[in-house]
């Protein structure tokens, strides 16, 4: 569908945009290159925001990333612009974006990361020869809604005499593998209340919760039959609050078990 325009008529006695401030230059207005100047100025001024965290070719294989702002959960966080990041020659894709630390990855070409881990997604590059060849922006994923916490803010409030909002978090682990629920980047402090697991082969195995440091729970050994549920013993209280910025893992054997491990918690200031 085509853009409808006002009349010529009215083109022609438009002044000003109202809600930009951008003035509209009088026919016949001399110097005409200064009005232009000014038009100029002003539509660089209503569009300036646009400019924040974009990604732009510096040549070659380099990109910089421009200053910016957003939010994490209820802090805001200001990105301090970076130049000289070099990117890998001959990539169909590139998935340049913020970690949950601020910290800008330039080095992932399979995608995006899942929306339940906080990211700010930038830009998704092509290189080839030695130069960038795309630069698709990605910006716009953010400007209804940030990827990130699905339990966050309003929507999981505090613990109190009235009681408070559970949520459970789920790892998939494959042949006893470690899976990271949050490294360092927890969106707010949340209490370890229980923790299961569901066998989803008939291998056996075992996992334990840790914070990357300490033991959460004890030692679950899981049951070699499909289908069957392993439940944790105990839950130790000197490190089962994980704070906001935390880690939580799913420890496993390495060798064996493969489960659904769900852990219920619950958030706390």
């Amino acid at each position: 569908m085509s853009e409808v325009y006002p009349s010529d008529n009215s083109l022609l006695n438009l002044a000003t945009e109202a809600e930009t401030g951008v003035e509209y230059i009088e026919t016949g207005k001399a110097p005409y290159y200064l009005e232009f100047r000014k038009l100029l100025y002003r539509l660089l001024l209503a569009t300036k925001r646009a400019n924040d965290l974009r990604v732009f070719d510096e040549g070659g294989l380099d990109v910089g990333v421009k200053t910016g702002c957003y939010f994490k959960n209820n802090a805001l966080v200001e990105y301090g612009g970076s130049s000289g990041n070099t990117l890998a020659d001959n990539k169909d894709n590139i998935y340049i974006y913020l970690n949950g630390a601020g910290t800008l990855v330039t080095n992932e070409y399979t995608s995006f990361p899942d929306p339940a881990v906080f990211h700010i997604r930038l830009a998704k590059i092509t290189t080839s020869g030695g130069d960038i060849t795309n630069i698709t922006d990605c910006r716009g994923a953010h400007l209804w809604t940030s990827p990130g916490e699905r339990i966050s803010g309003s929507a999981c409030a505090n613990y109190g005499d009235d009681g408070g909002v559970v949520f459970v978090l789920k790892a998939t682990l494959t042949g006893g593998d470690t899976v990271q629920i949050h490294n360092s980047d927890a969106p707010f402090k949340y209490r370890i209340l229980d923790a299961w697991s569901v066998a989803t082969s008939a291998d056996g195995g075992s996992w334990k919760l840790t914070d990357g440091s300490n033991d959460i729970t004890d030692t679950v050994t899981v049951t070699g039959t499909d289908k069957t549920i392993n439940r944790v013993g105990t839950i130790d209280d000197a490190y089962y609050e994980i704070a906001a910025s935390g880690s939580l893992s799913v420890v496993g054997d390495g060798t064996l078990a493969d489960v659904e491990v769900y852990v219920l918690a619950m958030r706390i200031a």
